[in-house]
């Protein structure tokens, strides 16, 4: 995790990044993100040991995938490319096929160039089929470190429990990025799998695809 300080405001701050209002991810006034903190893990083991001491499996992890963009000290591929990458390869290790994703928890930081970045990303991988897609930094700002970590945890509990958050502080979506978003409210579905992604700065990029435990 990331404790909040002086140093990471003014480095954010010296990249024109920060909103002075709460962050809009994915909308059309985007301009910037939302620092916050918190930290959140999650204890993994073979799934074989975890049913023979008769533990409580809240997901799987079905699969992983990184890329470097190799692009900018900061700023992401404009294409996305990287982004895309790291989402087939977990897809691929995960052997699920894009069509069966039920929700992406997608990074959207609300910067205007991360957020159309992870748009076309979206829309190179899914084709035209993609499945409802938040992200959560509306409600926690961006943890920094912890933030893959909180994520994933999320969407561990949105396929537990079958409902997809909306995207808070998404007012006016914005018509350039090809997102197919949550409703506002939320969504209430069967969720099987989900998939979570996290894209940082020099262009490290990484995604999980998670399952229900009894997937």
């Amino acid at each position: 995790m990331d404790t909040l300080c002086r140093l990471t405001y003014s480095g954010f701050y010296a990249l024109k990044l920060l909103s002075a209002a709460p962050c809009r991810p994915f909308d059309a006034r985007r301009n910037g993100l939302s620092l916050g903190e918190g930290a959140a893990f999650l204890l993994l083991e073979p799934m074989d040991r975890a049913r023979a001491r008769g533990a409580r499996v809240l997901g799987r992890v079905a699969g992983w995938g990184t890329s470097s963009d190799a692009h900018h000290a900061t700023a992401p591929h404009p294409e996305g490319k990287g982004a895309a990458a790291a989402m087939r390869a977990a897809l691929a290790d995960a052997g699920v096929a894009p069509r069966e994703v039920d929700y992406v928890n997608a990074h959207g930081t609300a910067t205007p160039a991360n957020d159309k970045a992870e748009a076309l990303a979206l829309a190179a991988v899914f084709e035209g089929a993609m499945p409802p897609v938040s992200s959560t930094k509306g409600a926690t700002g961006h943890t920094l470190g912890a933030a893959g970590a909180i994520e994933a945890v999320l969407s561990v509990l949105a396929l537990e429990a079958g409902f997809a958050p909306a995207t808070v502080g998404l007012g006016e979506p914005d018509p350039e990025l090809p997102v197919r978003h949550v409703p506002a409210g939320g969504l209430t579905a069967p969720l099987a799998v989900a998939l979570s992604c996290s894209f940082g700065f020099g262009g490290n990029n990484a995604a999980l695809v998670l399952t229900r435990g009894d997937r």
